[in-house]
């Protein structure tokens, strides 16, 4: 059961197996915490129309969530003290989308004053910042004003890196440490510097062969103490009697303290299967 929380809101929504921890407050509209997620401690929401998190998802302490509309998709995760929100995030113009597998570093911000749409598999590594606003000095004075919406594609990284209004990224898209980015970046491309710029065109992604593919994931799984058998002719790696299909991202069979550990060791590097554990097996995911 989740622990007592402070409930301001209209309406608060707790799928199965959804852990709260102590000190969470949820203030304004409905909110729907999809089952299997857990929720920090001191966790602060302040949303005044919809909040919606995906199943399995992870919000960190100390985080702040605050805006109007805020769509979060499956297995979304932030580390603590994140923010959403910011200045102007009760405004009419404020929502925020984003798809699976999205991270959001320690201290990293996203600001919604404007619309902020981002795709799947998208990570923000820490203190990193999205604006959709960029204001304080008199704009009847010619200093600089903005207020823009932000949209960033599928399978991006952003390591410690700050977002300016009106930015559209690509997919696969990778950021330099540091940078920041004040026009379009496009798609598959490495981008880098401040202000940001395309250093390498057509960097992402890179297709590796299976052979060199599998051997790179048998030394990934042996790293973390994990024994992964090749199914010969596949992309396949066997753990015990289940299967990881490297392609199709699923898993196939039971689910012990092994397989748990081979897909933990794996999605650290950024190799991720569109599973859950249903009844002690792997289960394709379900439709939210």
């Amino acid at each position: 059961m989740p622990a007592e929380y402070v409930n301001e809101a209209r309406e608060v929504v707790l799928g199965d197996n959804v852990r709260i921890e102590e000190g969470v407050r949820f203030k304004g509209g409905r909110f729907f915490i999809g089952e299997g997620s857990v929720i920090g401690k001191d966790t602060s929401f302040q949303v005044t129309e919809e909040f919606r998190c995906g199943p399995y998802s992870r919000i960190g302490e100390h985080s702040v969530i605050k805006g109007r509309r805020i769509h979060l998709g499956r297995e979304f995760y932030t580390n603590h003290h994140a923010e959403i929100g910011g200045g102007s995030c009760f405004e009419k113009t404020s929502q925020l989308r984003i798809g699976y597998w999205f991270h959001l570093g320690s201290h990293a911000m996203v600001n919604t004053a404007m619309p902020v749409e981002i795709g799947n598999e998208v990570g923000c590594g820490r203190m990193t910042n999205i604006y959709t606003h960029a204001a304080y000095e008199s704009a009847i004075e010619g200093f600089p004003v903005r207020f823009a919406p932000v949209k960033i594609g599928n399978r991006v990284w952003l390591p410690n890196a700050t977002v300016n209004p009106g930015v559209t990224i690509g997919d696969d898209v990778v950021i330099g440490a540091g940078s920041i980015v004040t026009r379009d970046v496009p798609s598959g491309c490495l981008a880098m510097g401040i202000p940001c710029r395309v250093v390498r065109e057509r960097a992402y992604p890179v297709a590796m062969p299976r052979e060199e593919a599998l051997k790179l994931i048998r030394s990934i799984l042996s790293g973390g103490d994990v024994r992964g058998e090749e199914q010969p002719g596949t992309w396949n790696i066997k753990v015990g009697t289940t299967v990881f299909d490297l392609r199709a991202r699923t898993i196939a069979g039971k689910a012990d303290g092994m397989t748990e550990r081979a897909r933990e060791l794996l999605r650290r590097h950024g190799i991720r299967f569109k599973v859950e554990v249903a009844g002690g097996a792997y289960q394709p995911w379900r439709e939210e």
